[in-house]
């Protein structure tokens, strides 16, 4: 459904540093629609035609292979992780998932040459990225964008089981920064020197799951 795909662009476009191609929202939406999320003022007068957004977030999933090395039950290692999990209220706070893994040495403490030791396996692991985050102007500092953004995290987080979530902002965007480190936890991950267009920095940021 690209019925709003002309507003995203209009919201997206007011403040970006580089321009997006039609194909680019495109393949978002049409890839990761439930990772497309707007803000639509309510109106009263059901007679009256839909509303434009006022504020949307845009985000899609990224898959690769990890490998897990199975062997090491063979050396005498056993590895247990424990996940506690506190689930996203709605509000302010930010939600937990803490992941802790505890070695135990074998009894024996040997290792084995067993040439029927298990190679190591991959395994498919999901990170999430959030490409684009905007609010029209008028609806700034009213709180749309952290539930965007929240809404947006906790679909990557539970649906889709991802491990973390990325994105790129402009070193000099300090409301930006602020949002997403101080708001919803993320961490500064790597500087990018000159990743815009316009010669921008951008910090590379992560949320960890």
């Amino acid at each position: 459904d690209e019925s709003q795909l002309d507003n995203v662009m209009k919201l997206v476009g007011q403040d970006l540093s580089e321009p997006y191609s039609i194909f680019t929202y495109r393949y978002f939406l049409h890839q990761f629609p439930d990772l497309c999320i707007l803000a639509i003022p309510t109106s009263s007068d059901s007679s009256s035609e839909p509303l434009e957004p006022v504020g949307c977030v845009v985000c899609k999933i990224d898959e690769e292979e990890e490998e897990h090395d199975e062997s090491l039950m063979m050396e005498g290692v056993d590895t247990i992780t424990t996940t506690s999990t506190e689930n996203d209220q709605g509000d302010s706070t930010n939600s937990h998932h803490d992941s802790v893994s505890v070695i135990l040495s074998s009894t024996d403490g040997g290792a084995t040459n067993d040439p029927t030791a298990s190679s190591p396996t991959k395994k498919i692991v999901r990170n999430g990225y959030m490409a684009m985050l905007a609010v029209k102007t008028t609806h700034r500092n009213t709180g749309i964008g952290t539930t965007l953004a929240k809404r947006a995290i906790k679909r990557m987080k539970y649906k889709y089981k991802c491990k973390s979530v990325s994105l790129e902002t402009e070193v000099t965007n300090k409301k930006a920064m602020r949002l997403y480190e101080q708001r919803l936890g993320f961490v500064r991950e790597e500087l990018l020197v000159r990743y815009y267009l316009n010669w921008g920095d951008a910090y590379r940021l992560r949320l960890w799951f």
